[in-house]
């Protein structure tokens, strides 16, 4: 199995890097690429260019070197959907069964995806836990609930599983905001991703 855990990472802390861990862990994923997007089709603009988010994430992953890039929105352009992402993923990883993995927020308002309810045909999705309100429904119509690891291979796609990964309370809002105010930022972000912010 591939992972793809797909975000802005505007920046890249240790939120995203021990989360993305942990879930490979968990369901003994093959490789786990971080997919930074160009674009963000639901979220306001970015802080940092593609190429200072891109640079961050090469450095963090010298410390998570289990952990892998998947470049291509960055190098497409315009806006982000990941539809057309996983579309050009299935061709390529033709033999392999590939597990999207999303925040509990997103998968909220998964429905505004755009064509959301082609996904269960390409993929399984990976739902990670969230502190505070959980949603009322934690289904889809087009996705059935997995109810172990093993029913994630025994399928190729269109299976729900929600994570047991320990949920690791930092977002790139409040760090942006800690940058802000020149506050520390030490065990948020790898030391590497600190010293690149603080030259630019």
């Amino acid at each position: 199995m591939i992972g793809i855990y797909g975000g802005s990472f505007d920046p890249v802390h240790l939120g995203h890097l021990k989360t993305a861990t942990s879930i490979k862990n968990e369901l003994a994923i093959k490789r786990l690429f971080l997919l930074p997007c160009y674009e963000p089709v639901h979220k306001g603009s970015l802080k940092y260019s593609s190429d200072q988010r891109l640079k961050m994430l090469s450095l963090a992953i010298e410390d998570f070197s289990e952990l892998e890039i998947d470049k291509r929105e960055i190098l497409r352009g315009g806006s982000s959907y990941m539809i057309d992402t996983l579309k050009e993923l299935v061709e390529i990883h033709k033999e392999e069964t590939i597990c999207l993995i999303i925040g509990m927020d997103s998968f909220v308002n998964f429905k505004t995806w755009k064509q959301w309810d082609e996904f269960s045909k390409l993929v399984h999705m990976i739902i990670l836990p969230r502190n505070g309100d959980q949603p009322n429904h934690k289904n889809l119509d087009t996705f059935k609930i997995a109810d172990n690891i093993d029913q994630l291979r025994a399928n190729s796609n269109g299976l729900l599983y929600f994570s047991n990964a320990q949920l690791i309370d930092i977002s790139s809002s409040d760090i942006r905001g800690k940058i802000a105010g020149n506050q520390n930022l030490d065990n948020l972000m790898p030391s590497s991703v600190i010293n690149f912010l603080q030259k630019i």
